[in-house]
């Protein structure tokens, strides 16, 4: 299972979200992911993936627009360190 299906899985699972709506390209706007439902999220995403976000909310928002985005985010700090 890639990063964007776990990410899938954990804000089906968690948060309710309708699987059909879980796509790439679906802006976190469009999910009505608010700041404190990215909080709600990114601590079941540390749980999950081991990683600590480092990131500031403000930073986050205005980096990750869709849900792929912060798939991607994910992945880059879940990458093993060489």
């Amino acid at each position: 299972m890639n990063t964007f299906e776990r990410l899938q899985q954990i804000l089906h699972k968690d948060f309710d979200l309708p699987m059909e709506k879980l796509q790439r390209e679906a802006t976190l706007e469009d999910l009505e992911i608010d700041s404190l439902r990215m909080i709600e999220i990114l601590f079941s995403v540390e749980e999950a993936f081991g990683i600590t976000v480092q990131a500031e909310q403000s930073e986050l928002r205005t980096k990750l627009k869709t849900l792929g985005d912060l798939a991607d985010y994910i992945g880059t700090l879940a990458a093993p360190v060489p």
